[in-house]
């Protein structure tokens, strides 16, 4: 089965862990602290892995990482500030695939960082093991986002349940979505795969203290 295509020197034996604009890097003690706040804020929460509630802070740490395959802290460029979390997990060695999730700041929503980030994850996972598919959960609120994504062929959508999550006063649709390796290879060949690709960096000016979300979910965000 060929590998890949990344858009850089296929003799390397490691991925890089950069993208055009931001920074995939292994969490630190320091980065506990910003992602527990960032999964209590309340344009997250809902839609994130604790879906409204309030877990304490040990009880955070304890579900950070079982069944987690890899994950990263994103950051921009030059900077350790925690910008989100990228996570594949619940892998399946036998029949190939794992799961993933994205989680971003609320007022970096719609800047296609939760793309970047996501394929950034996708290139390291591709490159590590031999899967076929990469498996995301998510609610329709959150799939608007990524819309374009699916119209280019970047995604699939494999399957829908009616009404099955409650968010601001109405229920929402919950959605399977596939990214397979050989969609990851024709992605890498376009506009996308730039972004990955090494050149120009291009800095991320920080989220504002004070921000309104009209975008939903983390787990899938452009």
């Amino acid at each position: 089965m060929s590998g890949p295509i990344t858009g850089h020197d296929e003799s390397r034996l490691s991925p890089s862990l950069q993208t055009r604009r931001l920074h995939l890097r292994m969490l630190t003690n320091e980065d506990h602290a910003p992602l527990y706040r960032l999964s209590s804020d309340p344009d997250v929460t809902f839609q994130w892995r604790f879906r409204g509630t309030t877990p304490s802070y040990d009880e955070f740490l304890k579900q950070l990482y079982p069944g987690v395959l890899c994950q990263f802290v994103v950051s921009p460029h030059g900077s350790n500030e925690v910008l989100g979390l990228v996570v594949a997990y619940n892998a399946d060695f036998r029949h190939r695939f794992c799961h993933a999730a994205v989680v971003m700041h609320p007022n970096l929503h719609r800047r296609g960082l939760g793309i970047e980030a996501f394929m950034g994850l996708a290139r390291y996972v591709y490159y590590g093991w031999d899967f076929r598919m990469i498996i995301m959960e998510t609610v329709g609120i959150a799939f608007e986002n990524f819309a374009r994504g699916e119209e280019a062929g970047y995604f699939t959508v494999e399957g829908r349940i009616r009404d099955q999550f409650y968010y601001g006063g109405r229920y929402w649709d919950g959605i399977s979505v596939t990214h397979r390796r050989d969609q990851f290879e024709k992605t890498m060949q376009g506009p996308v795969g730039r972004l990955l690709a090494p050149g120009r960096r291009v800095k991320v000016p920080p989220p504002p203290k004070e921000h309104r979300s009209t975008s939903g979910h983390p787990g899938l965000q452009a």
